[in-house]
C-alpha cells in the first residue's frame, strides 16, 4: 500500500457515523476463536460498510474495526504483551491503534496506517477482558445497535452486547 485512500478527517467521519450490525451471529469464546462482524452506517444517504474482525485467546485479544471500502483500519485494540513501533517510539502491551495519515507519512514504510497509544486512552479502558474491549470499540466507533451479536463464554455465561 503506497498511498492512503482516506484523510484523518474522512477516517474520523467514518468512525463517528451511527452504525448497526447487520446479521444475527452467535459466537462461543474458545481459545483461538476468530470471526468477523459486518456493520453498516449511512454516509450521504447511502449504506457504507465496515467490518469488526476479532481474535480471542488467553492473553492475546485483537479487535480490528476497518472500512470495507478502503480496507483501512480505523481503530484496533490489541490486548497482549507484544508491541507496536510508532515513528516516535515503541508502545508495549495493551494498546489502541487509531488511523493516522501523519503516522503513515512518518513511518514511510508503505504499510503502517495507524498510531498506537497505551491503554487507558480516551474512553478505552486498560482491561484484559474481551467484553470490556468489545464494548469500548463499539462505543468509540458509534455502533449503537449490536443486539444481534451474542457471545457465549465457556458454555455457561451468555452475554448479549
Amino acid at each position: 500500500m503506497d498511498t492512503l485512500k482516506l484523510t484523518d478527517e474522512e477516517a474520523q467521519k467514518l468512525i463517528d457515523l451511527l452504525k448497526l450490525t447487520l446479521t444475527k451471529q452467535k459466537f462461543i469464546l474458545n481459545e483461538g476463536l476468530k470471526g468477523k462482524i459486518k456493520i453498516v452506517g449511512k454516509l450521504n444517504g447511502n449504506d457504507h460498510y465496515f467490518f469488526l474482525s476479532f481474535m480471542y485467546a488467553i492473553d492475546n485479544i485483537h479487535l480490528n474495526f476497518y472500512d470495507a471500502v478502503t480496507n483501512h483500519t480505523l481503530v484496533r485494540i490489541n490486548l497482549d504483551s507484544k508491541f507496536h513501533k510508532n515513528s516516535d517510539g515503541v508502545i508495549r502491551g495493551n494498546r489502541v491503534e487509531i488511523f493516522s495519515k501523519d503516522e503513515f507519512i512518518a513511518k514511510n514504510d508503505g504499510v503502517t496506517q495507524i498510531k498506537a497509544y497505551s491503554l487507558p486512552y480516551k474512553n478505552f479502558r486498560n482491561s484484559n477482558d474481551f467484553f470490556d474491549a468489545l464494548e469500548d470499540i463499539f462505543n468509540y466507533t458509534n455502533v449503537k445497535d449490536h443486539r444481534s451479536i451474542t457471545f457465549e463464554k465457556n458454555n455457561i455465561l451468555n452475554t448479549e452486547l
